[in-house]
């Protein structure tokens, strides 16, 4: 039987989809307040840069899910043993 689970590779897809959509929100949402007030808050643009800060790390593969690490841990001390 298979459960219906997402692997941690399917979670780290789905979550570099969703960043990206995200950021190129934000980043419509910037350009629009910009032009209709011509300035934009702070909190948009920092909010921008740590959206884009994580989904390089998650492209870059310095972010995994808990179930990847745990697995890889499980495996290491296998070989081990």
């Amino acid at each position: 039987m298979s459960s219906n689970k997402a692997t941690p590779e399917q979670v780290l897809a789905a979550a570099k989809i969703e960043l990206s959509l995200t950021v190129k929100r934000l980043i419509a949402c910037q350009r629009r307040l910009y032009r209709d007030t011509g300035s934009y808050p702070d909190e948009l643009g920092a909010a921008i840069q740590r959206l884009e800060f994580l989904l390089h790390g998650i492209m870059a593969g310095l972010i995994t899910p808990r179930e990847a690490k745990a697995e890889v841990a499980k495996s290491d001390r296998s070989s081990i043993q």
